[in-house]
């Protein structure tokens, strides 16, 4: 009996959902009861001690004790160990090969997160509610696999922890005696807590018991047990949502992307794998069985990652925020990834032209999504920048693939040389949306190591190998084929190499990106990097910070400012080294800054220097303007090189384009796994049909991803609109204030304490010279410097309240946008004193 009658529709509506149902309705049980505080803090840890202590160690050993371990599959529990240690160490590798310096904490944290399931509280009963007719004893398997973590893999990352706890945080008594025993008292510690862990001792117990009692327990035991063993489920539950009650912090932006990275892994990559060495290993005593077993392994990956998790990322002090946060996301998700997955392993018949149906119609929408963001990147414009440049071959690409599909669909045109054409194209722009991917990878790293400029020298190599190396692929497809349209089983083969060519370019080249990311982040590359404001403020490239970012740059404003002059105290100025013998008649030499280091021209074409005059040692000779400008006005005006942005403009999008190419990693490996399953002539069924549709989803909708990154951007997309109509119908692109008799009270009464107490003070804290786009400001300042101002005087609590603090300024007319074309923002605007 095969997968798909192990698993009927009827089980999935009769068993699965009430299960589901029931486990989540009690969570949010839980959740509400933290939220209106109708269980306390201090009484949700009598219910963990009750869980944790008696509830839980009770059904272990009932169930272990009472289990004939002759019908258990060695086999099968080695394959999931072995799939387990590959994803746990892989996300340890590549953690440490991203953190600079690397960080074993985060390393350990993060594994543990990928590969510890909440085997009882949730999985029992979605497995059990699944297999129960016709395997019971899958759910008793749980009991055999949740040592694995426990005790095999967990005690790694333990010890990564705890050496990064001892780097963090040094004891004070560094005597040699204590330096020669404090490796092994570390490790004294870690045995006795896994020694006295309670899953692992009733672990073991159970398995004694078994023995000692042939599986077969006393009458007595038995019900003692079984009362402890049934109250597991609601208060594991319930005790579920009470922690889940805060854990939503305050991530946002690019703060997410390594949350949904270690999701990915933990309900997709994780339950492929698992799949995967099931199969390889053939678990089952035939081909029947270790379908089902494949079938079980990929369904056991998808239950979600253990609340201990937050428990021990709360006990090493590591990223609690981001466990908290991917821990709530984690469970919610699992619900409707378990619930189609066990859907689509319920189908048996023919899906071929439902998927053919999907993918004609995800093409239709994949075209206008790509014309549009193409369109996009025309008008305003972007397709000039490095980055955007990748974006927009990929996009082209798109098109004709989504123009294949749906000339080939079900309102084609029936022509014979279109009808060998567009399996040939479709095929291209497949092979070819894969290379795009790899070469914006490299583009990226080189934009990041080598400069705009010598990623601009490179790009048509970047075109010739994304767009010729397919070509030549399929042109060898056309010439070799026998009868009628390419080869599939030749087409399948070059795309299962390329896509591992392009996973492992891609993954490589992302992680030596996010490190000189990371380094340039810790260690400016010369002053004039720290005296420079980003060109934006939302881009990060960190994917290992979940706090809000902190740019390795500072303003100009703050640089130095060690008293805020809160107090009367007159900072010093700013600009130590201003040259004062500049040789040169242009105006803007005597305003800037000289820099003790040599300009390198990458460098200037990335980013806007403060310094108008060439280093000290490089004195000028002539009376002409000085050569550091004029470099810098040749950098700028360079072809392909990233322009200078508006200050809440994106600039590079760099944060944008890293998500771009992760989720396509992620779209990678479904269709390795697919591309690999149909060359291995596997079974169709069951799990293959859901890698089928997810992968023609990813595949004909990939568009879509980009439409939402770079599509509908509201500063670069819908704000133009906005300021093209404002000035259409009201023909002014001006900010538009309340006449002065009609402010409030609040306003004049602001105003008039801020000149009487703090306006002298302020403007010598923060209002400094400035150069902005080849152009030196007067007396101007940051709006984020105004808040950070405003926040060390105590005028106010946090940054909404200074914000509004400073519309009251600019209403009042203390302050103004320096092109009054902007209110004030906690941003790198620059506003001036009136």
């Amino acid at each position: 009996m095969g997968a798909q009658k192990l698993i009927s529709t009827d089980t999935v509506s009769e068993d699965l959902i009430p299960a589901l149902f029931q486990c989540f309705t009690i969570i949010l049980c839980g959740y509400v009861a933290g939220r209106i505080n109708a269980v306390s803090k201090v009484e949700s840890k009598g219910i963990a001690s009750f869980v944790g202590i008696f509830a839980l160690p009770s059904l272990i050993f009932l169930s272990l004790a009472r289990l004939n371990f002759s019908n258990v599959n060695w086999t099968f529990l080695l394959a999931i160990l072995i799939a387990k240690g590959l994803v746990f160490f892989a996300v340890i590798i590549v953690t440490l090969s991203i953190t600079k310096p690397m960080n074993l904490g985060q390393g350990g944290i993060f594994a543990i997160f990928c590969t510890q399931s909440n085997d009882f509280a949730l999985g029992f009963p979605i497995i059990n509610a699944i297999y129960g007719q016709t395997h019971p004893e899958y759910a008793l398997y749980l009991y055999l696999m949740a040592p694995i973590s426990l005790a095999i893999l967990n005690p790694l990352a333990f010890v990564l922890m705890e050496i990064h706890k001892q780097r963090q945080y040094p004891q004070t008594d560094m005597a040699e005696t204590r330096q020669r025993f404090h490796g092994i008292k570390m490790l004294l510690e870690l045995a006795k807590s896994i020694v006295l862990n309670p899953v692992l001792v009733m672990t073991v117990l159970g398995i004694i018991g078994n023995i000692a009692f042939k599986h077969e327990l006393s009458f007595y035991l038995t019900g003692l047990l079984d009362v402890f063993g049934k109250s597991f489920s609601a208060t594991a539950l319930f005790l579920l949502g009470l922690r889940m009650v805060g854990q939503i912090t305050r991530l946002k932006g690019s703060a997410l992307l390594l949350p949904c990275v270690l999701i990915m892994v933990k309900l997709i990559i994780l339950p492929v794998i698992m799949r995967e060495f099931v199969s390889m290993l053939d678990a089952g005593f035939n081909a029947e069985e270790t379908q089902a077993l494949s079938t079980y392994a990929f369904l056991y990956g998808t239950i979600p990652t253990a609340p201990a998790v937050f428990v021990f990322s709360n006990l090493y002090q590591l990223e609690i925020d981001l466990m908290a946060f991917s821990m709530v996301i984690c469970t919610l998700l699992s619900a409707p990834i378990t619930y189609i997955s066990a859907q689509m392993m319920a189908i048996n018949k023919d899906y071929a032209v439902e998927i053919k149906k999907l993918g004609f119609d995800l093409s239709i929408v994949s075209f206008l999504a790509a014309t549009w963001v193409l369109t996009v990147f025309v008008l305003i414009p972007k397709i000039d920048r490095i980055p955007h440049r990748f974006t927009a071959g990929l996009l082209t690409t798109q098109i004709f693939l989504a123009s294949s599909v749906i000339l080939g669909g079900p309102y084609k045109v029936y022509s014979e040389w279109l009808e060998k054409v567009l399996p040939a194209l479709e095929v291209f722009t497949t092979y070819s949306c894969f290379m795009w991917i790899a070469m914006l990878t490299v583009g990226l790293l080189l934009l990041e190591s080598r400069g705009p400029s010598f990623a601009a020298k490179l790009w048509p190599v970047f075109c010739f190998v994304a767009w010729g190396t397919p070509g030549v692929m399929v042109a060898v497809l056309l010439v070799t084929k026998e009868v009628g349209t390419i080869n599939t089983d030749a087409s399948d083969a070059i795309r299962l190499g390329l896509v591992i060519f392009c996973i492992t370019l891609t993954t490589g080249c992302l992680i030596l990106y996010v490190r000189f990311r990371r380094r340039r982040q810790l260690f400016p590359s010369s002053m004039a990097d720290m005296l420079i404001e980003p060109t934006a403020t939302n881009e990060t490239s960190s994917l290992v910070e979940n706090a809000v970012p902190n740019s390795h740059t500072q303003s100009i404003s703050n640089y130095r400012m060690e008293d805020p002059g809160c107090y009367g105290t007159i900072t010093a100025t700013p600009s130590p080294n201003k040259n004062g013998n500049c040789c040169s008649n242009d105006p803007n030499c005597n305003n800037g800054f000289v820099s003790s280091i040599t300009p390198d021209m990458e460098n200037m074409a990335k980013k806007e220097r403060t310094c108008a005059c060439p280093p000290q040692n490089l004195r000028c000779t002539t009376a002409d303007t000085c050569p550091y400008l004029n470099e810098m006005e040749e950098a700028a005006n360079e072809p392909g090189l990233l322009p200078p942005e508006q200050s809440l403009g994106s600039g590079g999008q760099l944060t944008r384009h890293t998500v771009l190419i992760i989720v396509y990693v992620l779209m990678m490996f479904l269709d390795l796994t697919y591309t690999g399953w149909k060359i291995m002539r596997k079974d169709e069924s069951g799990v293959f049909i859901e890698i089928e549709y997810l992968n023609t989803i990813a595949i004909y909708g990939q568009a879509l991803v980009v439409l939402i990154l770079f599509g509908i951007d509201p500063d670069e997309v819908l704000m133009p609109i906005v300021r093209c109509l404002r000035m259409n119908w009201f023909v002014a692109d001006t900010v538009v204030l309340p006449a002065v008799e009609d402010l409030s009270f609040e306003t004049k009464h602001v105003c008039d304490q801020f000149i009487a107490h703090h306006l002298e003070r302020c403007r010598d804290a923060i209002a400094k010279d400035t150069r902005l786009r080849m152009r030196t400001y007067r007396n101007v300042f940051r709006g984020s410097s105004l808040v950070s101002w405003l926040i060390q005087c105590g005028l106010a609590a946090d940054k909404p309240e200074a914000v509004q603090y400073g519309r009251h300024l600019l209403d009042g007319r203390l302050i103004a946008h320096i092109h009054n074309k902007h209110h004030f923002k906690d941003s790198p605007l620059l506003y001036t004193f009136k």
